[in-house]
């Protein structure tokens, strides 16, 4: 196999690991975001002193997500 082949195939199976890692992170943000917003909702519906809490959570998850995705894209 010649090298120039060789490089171009590791080339190739890089770029697709990335494209994979990036529509992962794409349908984890997807997760998070309709996590905020059953959380948002459950909390107008269910009154609990935790609720804010809960919701605190859900905000950083959210948070840590777009940052992971961000961080990606841009260093990797």
């Amino acid at each position: 196999m010649p090298v120039d082949n060789m490089f171009g195939l590791i080339t190739s199976i890089h770029f697709v690991f990335k494209l994979l890692i990036v529509i992962v992170l794409l349908l984890h943000l997807a997760f998070s975001i309709l996590l905020f917003q059953q959380t948002r909702l459950m909390i107008k519906v269910v009154e609990a002193g935790i609720s804010p809490v809960i919701l605190s959570i859900t905000i950083i998850h959210l948070l840590i997500s777009i940052a992971v995705l961000f961080g990606i894209l841009v260093f990797f």
